[in-house]
């Protein structure tokens, strides 16, 4: 790529059909399928909106539907948690108490799981057995212990039989446990990267029998629902990067060449001190908390193949 000026550091591009991310920061995804969907590129990043604690609690409601949502700059027939995708992030602190009043705006049923939070699974905890019919409204409650990691985490449905479908639809969102002394950063970022497979008619298109059979991996691979975002950062400064794969079957290994990364922690695991890194792989599920040195210049981020053996899928 081009020098980029002092001004300009970090370009996002996206995950999926391609991408940029730091220092002119691009997030390309090598060897992926041609979409149908008719996307545009190049955004600027943006990230979801976020609904942070206050005094000890976050009260909120979330409403799961199918809508005509922005997607990859365009509109199309997805899912989303309260009109968006990703859905709101969470933020909140070890200690804090969550209310959460799911509104199941779907035609199916569904239910809601804060994936990785130390929460009891007791009734209208993080309880995968229940099951919030169509029309109707949960209230959930959790409650972090004091002691609870920072991190990053992520809330998705968890409902036998429907989950990975309603996560590759578009329902999931980030959820930040903050530190109790916070690590000095020039800014944070929220990035959850996503697939999905569209059709002509922009609706999300169904599972084949081989998807069923070896994972389903979508053609466009967003971040925060955008296809190949560019973003920028002054050289010098250090920013912390949230990343959350919120694909079903997809694994990423993540590369960001011309600058200087340093990972605080996988999951809801914490290093002792930040490790130096040039890659590192998130299968579905799994988080990373980044340190990201902005250096002048520009650059991807590459989210390379990982053959996931004879029976899964290699992007």
């Amino acid at each position: 790529m081009e020098p980029i000026s002092r001004r300009r550091a970090l370009q996002l591009g996206g995950l999926g059909l391609a991408g940029v991310l730091a220092g002119g920061l691009g997030l390309a995804w090598q060897g992926s399928r041609g979409a149908r969907f008719d996307a545009a590129v190049g955004a600027e990043l943006s990230e979801p909106s976020v609904l942070a604690s206050s005094g000890g609690e976050l009260a909120l409601a979330l409403t799961a539907a199918e809508g005509d949502l922005p997607v990859a700059g365009g509109r199309a027939r997805v899912l989303g948690f309260n009109g968006g995708l990703p859905g709101p992030t969470l933020r909140v602190r070890p200690g804090d108490r969550i209310r959460v009043t799911l509104r199941n705006r779907l035609s199916e049923p569904t239910n809601l799981h804060l994936h990785g939070l130390h929460v009891s699974p007791a009734g209208n905890g993080d309880n995968p057995f229940l099951r919030i019919e169509p029309g109707q409204d949960f209230d959930y409650e959790y409650r972090l212990p004091d002691t609870h990691p920072s991190g990053v985490y992520w809330y998705h449905p968890h409902h036998h039989h429907l989950v990975a479908d309603q996560i590759f639809g578009g329902l999931y969102g980030a959820i930040i446990v903050d530190d109790i002394d916070p690590v000095p950063v020039t800014r944070e970022r929220v990035l959850v990267i996503s697939d999905l497979t569209l059709d002509n008619a922009g609706r999300i298109a169904p599972a084949s029998i081989m998807d069923r059979m070896v994972g389903r991996e979508g053609n466009l691979v967003l971040v925060n629902g955008l296809l190949r975002p560019t973003m920028t950062a002054a050289p010098g400064t250090l920013e912390r990067w949230r990343i959350v794969n919120a694909c079903v079957s997809r694994y990423l290994r993540l590369r960001l060449d011309g600058q200087q990364l340093r990972l605080l922690g996988l999951d809801s695991g914490r290093f002792t001190e930040p490790r130096p890194v040039q890659e590192f792989v998130l299968a579905g599920g799994n988080r990373a908390d980044l340190l990201v040195s902005a250096m002048a210049g520009s650059g991807q981020l590459l989210a390379l193949p990982v053959d996931r053996g004879a029976m899964g899928m290699m992007g």
